[in-house]
């Protein structure tokens, strides 16, 4: 006869139990078995004194009293052997479980032994009937026993036998006409007990097994927490190495690119021939790429420093889209394009300034990629919203590659990495900056036919403010006292140069110490300085040395190529024009003249306005 076998823990084998001599089970088991008959046992010990104890008593009229005694003292005796074995178990059963399991099969069977005994301490030291007491005590006590016999089923089976053959034996020894009958019912509670002992030992197998699936998979589910943890880690690593790579990278590549457009734009006011012109176009082409591939650089990680503040306000569609042709109209005409504007009366509520770099990155995208035919820029109102739309006769975007479009440096139709085609990062940061605008963009597409991609606003119905950007007048820089101020010495040679071909009056400085000797020659009225100077010098630093030297707020300006995001957030404290590298002579000329326009102020330390950037 045999009975369901419990699963098994993953990779071990099934746990088999038959009426033969067990087979060992795994380790992981046994020591589950060990650990429940260790901490079932030192209880029932404790009950089988209780219950010897009673036996005196119920013993009492019908034995013999001192042979009651010895057989107490005897039992107790067992007891104490049995429990010394346990302590050793409980110092020894984790590390060899089968040893700890042989040990407590010995203790069973004393114990089983024990008990069996009473039945011929009665039967030679009592009376007739004292056998059927007996009999009931043995019954109870093994019954009690059961559920610590429920872990280890043979270690139970043996103590039962030895209890049970012990009453057998002195029913066949007593002999009389109750004899067979009691012989009958003994064997029956016998059979009855080791089948519900079996019973005990699969339902408490299953538990061992499921307990130990459990943990095998809360140690799984652990280690790929922890798996998971370091990918995390690695990829947030990763990250911050991606975002100090790029800025490093923009920083280094941009002060020589700076450098060489200042000496481009003194160049260009020498007198050259037409070859050099033509030479001179190309230069300005390559330079113009490579600023463009920087800028974008800078955008993302302006996005990713967080500085990137959204300030929303209403404004007129149709200026933002008459602005926008009047820089790309000039482009499309140039690669053989139509360039056209839907007109349009709408207002949008929203930042501006972003709302007019999403559409550059989309009208860029559109004339970089189409060939013929042209773009069209629309605003298509849609209940209480707006869409701002670029049309371009593309070759069109495939369905599956809709979203694909919008991670970082993904591009299409570039398998050979033009680089005049962008970095890729161009759809990412749209997407980016819709999200900081609390929006959304999209993307229609039919390979072939072309593009159409939408930036959704919401649509103002109240009046506008008069948006007439102030027009700076051409001030002459002639005389200006300039203090510039930057480790590059390449940079340094080409913003003397080109400041000296406007007229002014320029000393230079490589460290915060050179600029405070150079005020022993020169009072500066106006201060240009790199952020990230040597030895972990800032230009903020310089800036608000210089200043508290001079007693002013020397009007300043604040250049930088650094990309990183604390940079960003620190070149951001100071109260001074912040222009990112490279810088255009037409974008420097028109900081300076707007700062020339502001009557400097006296300086103060606590004075911490915020830059802002032309």
């Amino acid at each position: 006869m045999t009975s369901p076998e419990p699963a098994a823990p993953q990779g071990a084998a099934p746990v088999k139990r038959t009426w033969a001599w067990p087979r060992w089970e795994r380790d992981e088991i046994l020591r589950e078995q060990v650990a429940l008959l260790r901490h079932n046992f030192p209880m029932t010990l404790l009950a089988s004194l209780a219950t010897a104890l009673g036996t005196q008593w119920v013993m009492y009229p019908v034995a013999d009293r001192q042979a009651m005694l010895g057989w107490l003292v005897s039992h107790m005796l067992v007891v104490g052997c049995v429990y010394a074995v346990l302590l050793g178990i409980d110092r020894q059963g984790s590390a060899h479980p089968r040893r700890a399991v042989w040990r407590l099969m010995v203790c069973m069977s004393a114990m089983g032994i024990s008990w069996g005994s009473l039945a011929h301490v009665v039967l030679h030291w009592g009376q007739s009937e004292s056998v059927i007491y007996a009999i009931g005590i043995i019954s109870t006590v093994s019954s009690g026993a059961l559920g610590l016999g429920a872990p280890l089923l043979w270690g139970y089976i043996i103590y039962l036998s030895f209890a049970i053959g012990g009453v057998l034996l002195a029913l066949a020894m007593a002999g009389g006409t109750v004899m067979w009958p009691a012989l009958l019912l003994v064997c029956v509670y016998y059979a009855l007990t080791s089948m519900h002992a079996r019973t005990g030992e699969q339902a408490t197998l299953r538990s061992i097994v499921l307990k130990l699936e459990n943990e095998r998979l809360v140690t799984e589910l652990r280690a790929e927490s922890r798996r998971a943890l370091a990918a995390q880690e690695a990829a947030e690593q990763a990250d911050r190495d991606k975002s100090r790579f790029l800025a490093a990278a923009s920083h280094d590549l941009r002060q020589p690119l700076h450098a060489m457009g200042l000496f481009l734009e003194t160049l260009q006011r020498s007198p050259l021939n037409a070859h050099q012109q033509t030479v001179l176009g190309h230069a300005h082409a390559a330079s113009g790429a490579a600023a463009e591939m920087l800028t974008t650089l800078l955008d993302y990680s302006r996005l990713e420093a967080g500085v990137v503040k959204v300030r929303p306000a209403a404004f007129s569609v149709q200026s933002l889209f008459t602005s926008l042709e009047q820089e790309f109209g000039v482009q499309a005409d140039a690669s053989g394009l139509i360039y056209r504007t839907r007109e349009t009366s709408a207002a949008a509520f929203a930042d501006r300034s972003l709302v007019d770099l999403v559409m550059h990155n989309f009208i860029s995208n559109a004339l970089r990629y189409t060939s013929r035919g042209g773009v069209l820029i629309a605003c298509r109102q849609r209940g209480a919203r707006l869409a701002l739309e670029v049309w371009d006769t593309g070759p069109g975007i495939p369905k599956e590659q809709w979203e694909e479009i919008f991670k970082e440096f993904h591009q299409l139709g570039n398998p050979e990495r033009d680089r005049r085609k962008g970095l890729g990062l161009g759809l990412a940061i749209v997407q980016r900056l819709a999200r900081e605008m609390c929006t959304d963009v999209e993307v229609r597409s039919r390979p072939g036919k072309g593009s159409v991609f939408r930036l959704w606003l919401d649509n103002w119905q109240g009046a506008l403010e008069d948006e007439a950007q102030p027009v700076l007048d051409p001030l002459s820089l002639a005389g200006l006292k300039v203090l510039a101020i930057d480790d590059d010495e390449a940079v340094r040679m080409g913003m003397q140069s080109l400041l000296q071909s406007w007229g002014c009056e320029c000393l230079t400085a490589e460290s915060g110490a050179d600029a405070m000797q150079s005020l022993q020659r020169m009072t500066p009225e106006l201060i240009i300085t790199d952020f990230r100077l040597r030895h972990e010098e800032t230009g903020k630093q310089v800036l608000q040395a210089l200043r508290s030297t001079l007693g002013l707020m020397v009007h300043a300006i604040i250049m930088t190529g650094d990309t990183s995001p604390q940079r960003l957030r620190d070149a951001q404290s100071t109260s001074a024009l912040l222009l990112h590298k490279p810088v255009s002579t037409g974008q420097l000329r028109d900081a300076i003249t707007l700062l020339l326009q502001q009557a400097p102020a006296a300086w103060s330390p606590e004075d911490h306005t915020t830059a802002v950037e032309p």
